[in-house]
């Protein structure tokens, strides 16, 4: 398949959080950049990864709606603050 290559730097402690939170969802490294960006994985042919990566990507996106709704909630909250002081 033919592609671009991003690159961004990260520290040494930054790269093995990423490491670490793949490993924990048993996806390769670019496949678990690939869905926290909003990509699709794309796995290896005939691997395992293309359905734990659907499973991941699903299991992310609720992750990402449920902190905008917190995030949106706080955001309100402390308009509200704001407005009374």
């Amino acid at each position: 398949m033919a592609g671009a290559t991003i690159t961004f730097r990260v520290d040494d402690a930054e790269r093995r959080e990423l490491v670490a939170r793949a490993a924990r969802e048993k996806v390769n490294l670019s496949d678990y950049i690939r869905v926290r960006l909003g990509l699709r994985a794309q796995g290896a042919q005939g691997d395992l990864d293309v359905e734990i990566g659907s499973e991941l990507e699903r299991s992310l996106q609720a992750q990402v709606a449920d902190h905008e709704l917190r995030l949106q909630a706080l955001e309100a909250g402390g308009g509200a603050e704001r407005g009374q002081a």
